[in-house]
C-alpha cells in the first residue's frame, strides 16, 4: 500500500513539472499563473516542539555547515523549531518523496506558525475523514521545481491544482509573503532543492477573491 501511494505521488510530481515549468528560477514574471502539484499526501499529529521562544533565523542551520549535504527532510529534522512539519510528513508517509532527487521548493512553517491554527482546527484536520482537506492545505507548501525568493514578483499568483490561487507579495525591502506567510529564512540550499522557512501556514484563495 505504501509503495503504491508513493508511486502515485511520484507520478503526479512528474506530470506537474510540465505544468509548472514557468515557475523555475530562470523564468517567473509578474503575470504568471503557475500550477502547484497535487504531490502531497499528508496527515498526522503535530509534534510539540519548542514554542513561544524567539527564533534567530539568521543562525538557523548554522551548526550544519554546508546544508547542501542534507535533503529536505534531514534539514527539517535538524531543527527543533520544525518538528510539527516533520511529524506531519512522517504520518503522511511521504518522507521518501522529500528524500528523493526532486528538485523541490519547500516552504516549511515553524512550529509557531502551525500554532496560528487553533487546536480545534488542527485536531479536525488530523481526523481521517478530513484527510483531503489537510492535503489541500499542505500541498501549497511544496512546489515541484527550484524557486528562489528573488524569483517571486509582487502581485504574482500561483494557481493550484484545485483551481485556487496563492497570492504573492514582495515588499520594497524584497521581503516575500506567499499565501499570507512571510519568508523569514530564504534560499536554504539542500541536496534536492531549496527550502524557505515561513512564519505562517500558506493559504490559497478562491480565484477572484
Amino acid at each position: 500500500m505504501k509503495n503504491k501511494m508513493l508511486s502515485q505521488v511520484a507520478a503526479v510530481v512528474t506530470a506537474s513539472l510540465l505544468l509548472f515549468g514557468c515557475a523555475s528560477s530562470e523564468n517567473i514574471d509578474d503575470t504568471d499563473n503557475t500550477t502547484i502539484s497535487q504531490t502531497q499526501t499528508m496527515e498526522g499529529d503535530a509534534a510539540e516542539g519548542k514554542r513561544g521562544a524567539e527564533i534567530n533565523y539568521n543562525d538557523m542551520f548554522e551548526e550544519l555547515g554546508n546544508t547542501r549535504q542534507f535533503d529536505i527532510l534531514a534539514l527539517a529534522n535538524s531543527n527543533q523549531n520544525l518538528t510539527t512539519f516533520v511529524t506531519l510528513t512522517e504520518k503522511a508517509e511521504i518522507t521518501d518523496v522529500l528524500k528523493s532527487n526532486g528538485p523541490f521548493t519547500v516552504f516549511i512553517p515553524t512550529n509557531a506558525a502551525f500554532d496560528h491554527l487553533s487546536k480545534k482546527e488542527l485536531n479536525e484536520l488530523l481526523e481521517p475523514e478530513n484527510k483531503v482537506k489537510l492535503i489541500k492545505i499542505l500541498q501549497a507548501h511544496i512546489l515541484p521545481n527550484k524557486v528562489y525568493a528573488t524569483d517571486f514578483r509582487d502581485a504574482q499568483r500561483i494557481k493550484t491544482s484545485d483551481n485556487k490561487v496563492i497570492n504573492v507579495e514582495v515588499s520594497t525591502d524584497k521581503t516575500v509573503t506567499i499565501g499570507g506567510a512571510k519568508i523569514v529564512k530564504p534560499n536554504v540550499e539542500v541536496s534536492n532543492g531549496v527550502v524557505h522557512i515561513v512564519d505562517d501556514v500558506i493559504t490559497a484563495s478562491e480565484i477572484g477573491g
